[in-house]
């Protein structure tokens, strides 16, 4: 793995300015503090997420160079309607970055409460090998979620195709998770989102259709971030593990700034960031030579 140094304030600057950025699940948390990085060195951001109220506090808090457009990015229709919205309305989109997740799952970490802990663990929408009934029909398991995936997966697969159509030479950061390469066994689902976040980015910025439109894809993969996602988990103790919402935030602007971002990835640990894909790339290379017979 190879240290990356956050980029400087003027090469920051240099690369943003009077660019137009969209960045997803930017409410609060990473996207928040992405947006008004990106805000503070002169681009003109468009904050996405689902709730009006939240998105207006945040583009008061960000300033004049924010505006906000509601969009549930799991949505095809929608995202099709934000994309030709910022085209028209603003301008052309130079970065995209695919933020926005959801992770259900995670609560019950979230609770100390023993009974409250077995009620939650009963309930597919926390465990999804949880033995619950479908309450229309007690005979049958009760299926498990999907609302997940949605958000986490599809919504990458339509941003990297629309920012793709609509993009010319720009970037697009894709926000994984650690999960995208270690096991999580207390949250499946969520690390199993993560980890085909990882396998789309990675495949789809080797298609020849990336290499003729210019645009460059990279992603980062975020250890424990101190956002709203976590609160409550003893693990946000352990401050050799956390990272801030600024944290991955520079993470974002550094493989933006990196000389040659298409097919990067960074794993993010506190304040360091290790690019991880030239590492991964050695082993796959020894995993698939012809020496290695099964």
């Amino acid at each position: 793995m190879t240290s990356i140094p956050r980029p400087r304030e003027e090469t920051v600057h240099s690369l943003v300015n009077n660019t137009v950025a969209i960045v997803t699940g930017a409410a609060r948390g990473i996207g928040f503090a992405t947006a008004s990085l990106l805000a503070q060195n002169g681009a003109r951001v468009v904050l996405v997420d689902l709730r009006d109220d939240d998105l207006k506090t945040a583009c008061a808090k960000i300033g004049s160079r924010s505006t906000y457009k509601v969009c549930d990015v799991g949505d095809w229709d929608q995202q099709v309607e934000l994309f030709e919205h910022v085209v028209k309305t603003i301008g052309p989109i130079d970065l995209l970055v695919c933020n926005a997740a959801i992770n259900p799952e995670i609560a019950l970490l979230q609770t100390s409460d023993t009974q409250k802990h077995a009620q939650m663990n009963s309930q597919v929408r926390y465990n999804y090998l949880a033995d619950e009934k479908d309450p229309q029909n007690p005979e049958t398991l009760q299926r498990p979620s999907t609302a997940l995936v949605d958000i986490n997966l599809n919504s990458v697969i339509f941003g990297l195709k629309l920012g793709i159509h609509h993009m010319k030479h720009g970037r697009i950061v894709v926000v994984g998770s650690a999960g995208s390469y270690v096991p999580i066994p207390s949250q499946p689902l969520y690390s199993a989102s993560k980890h085909a976040v990882l396998g789309l980015a990675r495949s789809t910025a080797l298609m020849s259709e990336v290499a003729r439109s210019g645009v460059s894809i990279s992603w980062i993969a975020p250890w424990l971030t101190l956002t709203s996602m976590v609160e409550g988990l003893e693990a946000t103790t352990n401050g050799s593990l956390k990272s801030s919402p600024d944290d991955v935030a520079w993470a974002i602007i550094a493989a933006c700034a990196a000389d040659a971002p298409n097919g990067k990835g960074y794993w993010v640990q506190g304040s360091a960031i290790s690019e991880v894909e030239g590492a991964y790339g050695e082993v796959a290379g020894r995993l698939i030579s012809p020496e290695n017979r099964f």
